[in-house]
């Protein structure tokens, strides 16, 4: 049995908890969601102030360790002491920010920084939400050490999509898996 440990990042609202919750399908998911005091996310009636954790069993005997991450800045000191030992990342990318391409390169700074072992797939949502996104410039943007990441459209609340953003990140940690063992 392998374990693999993933942390979802994003801004508040992007579907991290919703995706954590989707994706875990019955198992136990802790949350420390408190009512929203924040006026910049005013609608949301509630908001992540620490992580979001399912423990899942996968249909292969793994197990994934899935953590969400909370989207205010000011608890961004908790991002890298929960990337500390992760596989994989996905980063939620609100298709209905106007800054979605600045708050992308955002989060991509921070992931620099998280070694080369990290591998990273980049969910976006809310696009029905938002007709005219602008996919190919954040796909432009959506590069790590000059690589391009995988963009993959997501509706967090379906836990099909949901399997097929795990699936595709599973991809990109194989793969890093298979670039370490031959170097």
């Amino acid at each position: 049995m392998r374990e693999h440990k993933v942390v979802v990042l994003g801004g508040m609202g992007s579907g991290k908890s919703t995706l954590v919750r989707s994706i875990a399908d019955g198992a136990r998911v802790v949350d420390t969601d408190v009512a929203n005091s924040d006026r910049q996310g005013a609608d949301k009636a509630s908001t992540t102030v620490a992580l979001d954790y399912a423990d899942i069993d996968l249909p292969n005997g793994d197990r994934l360790r899935l953590y969400g991450t909370p989207g205010q800045q000011r608890f961004d000191f908790l991002w890298p002491i929960l990337l500390q030992g992760a596989r994989g990342a996905v980063l939620l990318l609100d298709a209905r920010q106007p800054a979605a391409a600045a708050d992308l390169a955002g989060y991509l700074q921070v992931l620099q920084g998280q070694g080369e072992g990290l591998a990273l797939v980049v969910g976006v949502t809310h696009l029905d939400l938002a007709p005219s996104a602008a996919l190919e410039e954040w796909a432009g943007v959506a590069r790590l050490d000059g690589m391009p990441l995988p963009l993959v459209p997501v509706d967090a609340r379906e836990r099909d999509q949901g399997l097929l953003l795990m699936d595709v990140l599973m991809s990109q940690m194989e793969a890093h898996d298979l670039v370490a063992a031959h170097g």
